[in-house]
């Protein structure tokens, strides 16, 4: 998110023709310090509750610590100067996801999405145990063969044993209970963790919540600039 500042109401106006004629620098800083005051808002009063209002929020520092400001860089020229509240490239593939959701796009290689028995409490608006976490259940696997689904359910299950993990039909399955019922009878009992296709992409509807919340902290540009403008007043008119 970059923020725009035009200096184009009234107040504004005299304020900056001030700040001219008191020092040469007053005008640049002022302009900065309101940049920043607006990136800072966006992230620390807005951007939290837009992500809330387009997305589940299943951890909530969740959007706190995978944002980030760029302040306006040392400069005395305005026409270079923009300040920057945005998602933090790298920190995490779900963060990293987000910047697709701002504008819309596809996410690659999707093979394993997770299903609500995957969760804590089996519940969709919380996050995936981390027992279930993909790479734990790779670990746990290490040194085993893949268990697909043409080995047969019943054969696979004996083969992964209770609490291994079974791919079957295009779901990966964790078992819970084997056990036999009289003579004949077979009980397994599984729990579907995850979806499965090979190289499945998924396509990202647009969502912003970056945007929203720059556009909420620029509506307060004028009293940023204001605050700001009277500073350096103060400041060269002691």
């Amino acid at each position: 998110m970059k923020h725009a500042f035009d200096v184009n109401t009234d107040e504004a106006v005299k304020l900056a023709n001030k700040l001219e004629k008191v020092h040469k620098s007053a005008l640049p800083v002022a302009v900065r310090a309101t940049l920043n005051d607006a990136a800072f808002e966006a992230k620390q009063k807005h951007v939290e509750k837009t992500f809330a209002s387009k997305f589940t929020t299943r951890k909530k520092s969740f959007i706190r610590s995978h944002t980030s400001v760029n302040k306006v860089s040392n400069t005395f020229n305005i026409n270079q100067m923009q300040s920057e509240m945005g998602v933090i490239k790298g920190k995490s593939n779900a963060g990293d996801e987000l910047n697709k959701q701002e504008f819309g796009g596809t996410v690659k290689n999707r093979d394993f999405i997770p299903m609500n028995p995957s969760r804590v409490s089996k519940s969709q608006s919380k996050l995936v145990s981390k027992r279930f976490y993909l790479k734990n259940i790779k670990s746990k696997n290490k040194g085993r063969k893949p268990i697909f689904k043409d080995q047969g359910f019943i054969k696979a299950a004996f083969k992964a044993g209770k609490n291994g993990f079974v791919l079957f039909e295009n779901v990966l399955l964790h078992i819970r209970t084997i056990k036999k019922q009289g003579n004949s009878n077979l009980f397994i009992k599984a729990d579907p963790l995850y979806s499965y296709e090979k190289g499945r992409s998924v396509s990202l509807q647009k969502a912003p919540f970056i945007g929203p919340a720059g556009l909420k902290a620029s509506s307060n540009m004028g009293v940023f600039f204001k605050k700001n403008a009277e500073k350096q007043i103060k400041k060269y008119l002691k």
